[in-house]
């Protein structure tokens, strides 16, 4: 009766830890799985569901080979991990990529684990996968901000050393061109200057990259898309290029620096006519006001840019202008103008032979005044 009674006990209680051990793994905040010998699943978390997108009825009895990009298969990464697992009995922290149910790519760091029964006999493995892709972005973005924090301090210094004397050197280059009569020398003395002011215009472009706006006040963005366009008319009088402006009466005054986004907006569309400079086209300028956001386009009818291209205008100094017509740091400028004052971002769609448009969105967002009330920018003035 009391061996009886103690099986009943012995049984009760091996249940209740069982029915306890699925719930704290069902409530884990990484993906569990277990496989078995033959790398079958037969285990799934909530936090798997959620990573991965599949249901446990889904995956359970299926080979953990769905889980694996074909490259990843291929390579033998299974066979060598479980090797491992049998050499250490515990893997830790391993790397890898991992395929959600929707294609999604998993950055993941896995950890695998022996699983043995009563007589010490491996049964399978248990696999906690932790997402790290959030991490891996933060970590770049810190070291964005590093690197750019550090291109700031080196451009300060660049355009103060550089500047002052590189002005005297074009004074004397234009005084000495002025009382020159020979020819050849005149020649020599204007690529001369042509070099110089070259330079020149990169120091401005490094000082326009580390010097602030100077202030925040409430911007007319429809106001600086006019201003934009008549400034770089004006600059190309002579260009076969028509021109049409389309603006949102809806859009929301801004704040931030009116001078700065106007220096954004005016490069992209300098970098338009420079698109149609030989054939001719048309630039179509519009502003559109959203639900929490406004979206400035620059739309043209250029020569388009192949993808390989699109993948570095952005980078400072990477330019597709003719040496000497272009510093490549324009694009990189208008960027980090528009990402870091105004929290926006730059998209561009183009194509080679089909024009290309520069979409920039600004969120409408709440910001502090100096009153020290919140406002947000539809109700600045």
């Amino acid at each position: 009766m009391l061996k009886t009674k103690g099986r009943i006990n012995t049984w009760s209680q091996t249940a209740f830890a069982h029915e306890h051990a699925a719930l704290i793994l069902d409530l884990a905040g990484e993906a569990i799985i277990t496989i078995d010998d033959g790398d079958v699943i037969r285990s799934w978390n909530r936090a798997a569901e959620t990573l991965f997108g599949y249901t446990a009825a889904e995956v359970v009895g299926r080979p953990l080979a769905v889980l694996l990009p074909p490259e990843r298969l291929a390579a033998g990464e299974l066979a060598m991990l479980r090797r491992l697992v049998r050499e250490r009995g515990v893997v830790h922290g391993f790397e890898t990529e991992r395929v959600a149910k929707d294609g999604r790519i998993v950055k993941a760091s896995t950890t695998w684990s022996e699983l043995v029964d009563a007589d010490g006999r491996s049964i399978g493995c248990c696999c906690v996968i932790r997402d790290v892709g959030a991490q891996l972005v933060l970590v770049h973005q810190l070291y964005e901000s590093e690197k750019l924090a550090a291109l700031r301090a080196m451009a300060a210094g660049f355009a103060h050393e550089i500047g002052n004397p590189l002005a005297g050197v074009l004074a004397l280059l234009q005084l000495v061109e002025r009382r020159t009569h020979e020819s050849e020398t005149r020649e020599r003395l204007i690529e001369a200057r042509g070099g110089i002011l070259r330079l020149g215009r990169i120091i401005r472009e490094l000082s326009d990259f580390t010097r602030g706006d100077g202030g925040t006040t409430p911007i007319d963005l429809n106001e600086v898309l006019r201003a934009a366009v008549a400034l770089a008319k004006y600059a190309h009088r002579e260009a076969p290029v028509a021109v049409s402006i389309d603006t949102d009466p809806r859009v929301r005054p801004l704040l931030g620096g009116r001078n700065r986004l106007l220096q954004a907006c005016l490069h992209i569309v300098m970098n338009a006519y420079d698109a149609m400079s030989d054939t001719g086209g048309r630039l179509d300028v519009r502003s559109v006001q959203g639900e929490n956001e406004v979206v400035l386009r620059f739309e043209d009818s250029g020569r388009g840019m192949a993808p390989e291209v699109v993948a570095r205008i952005f980078d400072p100094f990477f330019t597709t202008k003719p040496a000497g017509s272009g510093t490549g740091l324009g694009l990189f400028v208008c960027q980090r103008i528009v990402a870091e004052e105004f929290r926006g971002r730059i998209d561009v769609e183009t194509g080679p032979g089909r024009g290309a448009c520069f979409i920039v969105t600004l969120p409408v967002r709440a910001r502090t005044v100096p009153d020290g009330s919140s406002q947000s920018p539809a109700d600045a003035s």
